[in-house]
């Protein structure tokens, strides 16, 4: 399968794509700068199976021209540890949504957070209330935005995944899923683990349309 990848020199992204390569699957990756790849971290993998190329999603028709010929698109795209305005999400989202469409593509799986939703019981404390969600305040609401702007696709097979904290433990292959909300008790979820799950999925329609929240 061709798959465009949007944020392999992130921590969850590099993930994704050590899967993806792992997995014979032919990918694409769009990056803002190319120096940030390891290729110590894709041995053995990545032989005749990686393009890179430069490039942002704020760039339509750049966006349109790498996009072309692949099969499904994920995005992981972040912004880090930063907390600054941002559109990442969702101007870079509606770009990526009208790329897709212009070219014929029709599954998407990106990436928000198990924090935006203020209903998730399992997500309502003080350390949570009062530390973390002021922290990252701009980026969730972007992440709102974006999810909004999924609510109203129906176009495009899109898949939104709802991390709990991420942590950059080993992948273990147990973990819970839940839609919307948090599974009960669970915490965090190791990238590699995240990673899993996003791959796992491309074959499969069963949260198409929904928001899965991955927990231990």
């Amino acid at each position: 399968m061709k798959v465009f990848l949007l944020g392999a020199t992130g921590k969850t992204g590099e993930e994704i794509l050590k899967n993806l390569l792992k997995e014979g699957h032919q990918v694409k990756i769009l990056v803002r700068d190319p120096s940030k790849l390891n290729p110590d971290d894709f041995a053995g993998n990545a032989d005749g199976k990686l393009e890179v190329a430069k490039g942002g999603i704020f760039d339509l028709e750049s966006l349109k021209s790498q996009m072309k010929g692949s099969d499904l698109v994920i995005s992981s795209l972040g912004t880090g540890t930063s907390n600054k305005y941002t559109e990442v999400y969702s101007e870079g989202g509606r770009n990526i949504l009208n790329a897709m469409r212009e070219l014929g593509i029709d599954r998407l799986t990106t990436i928000t957070s198990g924090l935006i939703d203020m209903s998730d019981p399992s997500t309502d404390n003080f350390f949570l209330n009062r530390i973390i969600r002021p922290n990252y305040n701009k980026v969730y609401y972007d992440q709102t935005r974006w999810e909004t702007i999924l609510d109203d696709t129906k176009d495009i097979k899109w898949t939104c995944v709802r991390p709990s904290y991420l942590s950059d433990g080993k992948a273990t292959g147990k973990y819970r899923v839940q839609l919307n909300h948090c599974p009960q008790g669970g915490r965090k979820i190791s990238r590699k683990d995240l990673a899993d799950f996003i791959v796992n999925q491309m074959n499969s329609e069963e949260y198409v349309f929904q928001k899965p929240v991955l927990a231990y």
